[in-house]
């Protein structure tokens, strides 16, 4: 989707993101514009790396281990512990399954990455990490 934000008359191109709001970019930066009034504008020269992490594999088989360990101590020993072991696991996989896809632009000068979740995940890499380097060439 296009629209003309800026008094100049820039177009930028926006992409939603799953927990509402957009992300979206034009010649010069990249703009991500939250649902709880967090506007954020990054020249593309101030972008160092884009990285799309798919998800974080080590929870994710931690928290089934979790509730493998749940339902076994559940049936065999104590059900109320294998039931609070099993909800835990439950509720890392569930965590786990909102944080999956997460587009991080690491920013010069800052300690840590902005970390958004576009709709499109992959396309939006692409499209960022293009524009970043093709910016950087420049």
């Amino acid at each position: 989707m296009n629209d003309r934000d800026d008094p100049d008359e820039t177009t930028i191109t926006r992409m939603g993101l799953r927990r509402g709001g957009w992300i979206g970019y034009n010649e010069t930066g990249v703009y991500v514009d939250r649902d709880d009034e967090t506007r954020i504008k990054i020249q593309h020269g101030n972008i160092t790396q884009v990285g799309l992490k798919s998800a974080e594999w080590d929870l994710v088989v931690m928290s089934v281990v979790l509730v493998g360990v749940g339902v076994f101590v559940g049936t065999t020993r104590n059900p109320l512990v294998g039931t609070g072991f099993a909800a835990v696991g439950v509720a890392s996989l569930y965590w786990s399954y909102r944080k999956r896809h997460e587009l991080a632009i690491h920013v010069a000068n800052e300690p840590k990455p902005i970390a958004v979740y576009p709709t499109h995940p992959t396309e939006c890499h692409e499209t960022l990490a293009d524009r970043v380097r093709t910016s950087a060439e420049e």
